[in-house]
């Protein structure tokens, strides 16, 4: 591509080129583009330079183009339709998006998210795959280099300003435990009846080794007075091991209904004020994806599915 000739080229002239072939007539042309029949002639000769063709001979019936002009016509409309469609604002087609959409969350959040996107994922864009990573610590970079999209976890205040924070729902933090657990036993478990049972804990794997939950970290003064027995990143493994011991594990509410669903799995909040510190769950994505329509899309149908969660949480709580 010669980048300098194009730069010394007027591309209003390609404009007025299809409309010259499409009305042969200079009149006609230079009524549709709303310039005078003077101008049309004049833009024509300067169209004969470009091309070094004459492109149209008079007739009778109006103008004729030349063998070099019908060459040209078949490129010229397909490259003006392209050029309209790139600098027109229109909707996004999934159907027609084929690539992969790289999503940062840990199993907590990604848990009541990834499934139920994958379902509107399947029908509306099958073209499109998911990629999930756990790679907290590169999240941001990553976004701005290109090898995410998007990151849903809990709120924090290390952001950056070349990303944007929309907040998808308001949960709670509580402990994972097997559904006949000594804990459920007790009306209002306290920190101390929590302590006497050991942890186990979901450690993310990452570039920078594993590390524990952000959200953790809050109770963390209490959860080291406990024994840890089991440290994983696998998600499956710890629900297992939590079904078949006196473990307990720190999640955010918003997995509870997931978890539940086993039947082996149950909760119980966190005590004292603890347990009413509400967790805002947040989508993070670099301000240069803002106006992508596919990154668009995607980030609408993430906010519904959150959404509906919220929805259905407050709805217990009402009741």
């Amino acid at each position: 591509m010669d980048v300098r000739r194009l730069a010394r080229t007027d591309l209003n002239l390609l404009v007025a080129f299809q409309v010259l072939l499409e009305e042969q007539h200079v009149s006609r042309g230079a009524e549709r583009l709303f310039i005078t029949q003077s101008a049309m002639s004049k833009t024509l000769s300067r169209l004969r330079e470009l091309f070094d063709d004459p492109l149209f001979t008079r007739s009778a019936h109006g103008m004729v183009p030349t063998p070099r002009a019908i060459e040209l016509h078949g490129e010229l409309e397909q490259l003006l339709q392209q050029m309209d469609y790139l600098v027109s604002h229109h909707e996004t087609d999934p159907t027609q998006f084929s690539g992969k959409f790289n999503i940062t969350a840990t199993d907590h959040f990604a848990l009541p998210m990834i499934p139920a996107l994958m379902t509107l994922v399947s029908t509306e864009a099958p073209n499109m795959s998911i990629r999930v990573s756990q790679d907290l610590d590169s999240q941001f970079r990553d976004m701005t280099e290109g090898r995410s999209d998007i990151s849903v976890g809990g709120a924090r205040s290390d952001i950056e300003e070349d990303f944007v924070v929309e907040t998808l729902c308001i949960t709670y933090p509580v402990f994972l435990l097997r559904h006949d657990h000594p804990l459920k036993e007790l009306e209002k478990p306290t920190w101390r009846d929590i302590m006497q049972y050991p942890e186990i804990s979901l450690k993310v794997l990452s570039s920078q080794g594993s590390r524990g939950s952000i959200l953790r970290s809050r109770v963390n003064r209490y959860l080291k007075l406990s024994t840890t027995i089991l440290e994983t990143p696998d998600y499956l493994t710890a629900l297992e091991t939590l079904s078949r011991t006196d473990g307990i594990m720190f999640a955010p509410r918003l997995s509870q209904d997931f978890v539940k669903a086993t039947g082996a799995i149950s909760s119980i909040a966190l005590p004292g004020r603890e347990g009413k510190d509400p967790v805002e769950v947040v989508m993070m994505y670099h301000k240069r994806t803002q106006n992508s329509p596919i990154h668009k899309w995607v980030r609408s149908h993430i906010k519904e599915i959150f959404a509906r969660q919220q929805e259905r949480f407050d709805q217990r709580n009402a009741t």
